[in-house]
């Protein structure tokens, strides 16, 4: 699966929480994605790194619903 950034994504099937995709190809792997947690800002909230593979898109779920 591809992705690109702005992208809605989670983490894994059936997952609850959303995240953004910021950067894909992270440190010049295609396979490593930056994310974020979308929703009001909170201490704690910062992008990191994680495999593409272990991502799914967001609006493949159901109850997704768009998120700024």
């Amino acid at each position: 699966m591809e992705f690109n950034s702005g992208d809605l994504v989670r983490i894994g099937v059936g997952a609850v929480s959303m995240f953004r995709v910021l950067e894909v190809g992270v440190d010049g792997d295609p396979g490593i994605a930056r994310i974020e947690a979308v929703g009001e800002p909170k201490p704690g909230i910062y992008p990191w790194s994680i495999r593409v593979a272990h991502l799914v898109p967001a609006a493949n779920q159901p109850g997704t619903q768009a998120a700024d």
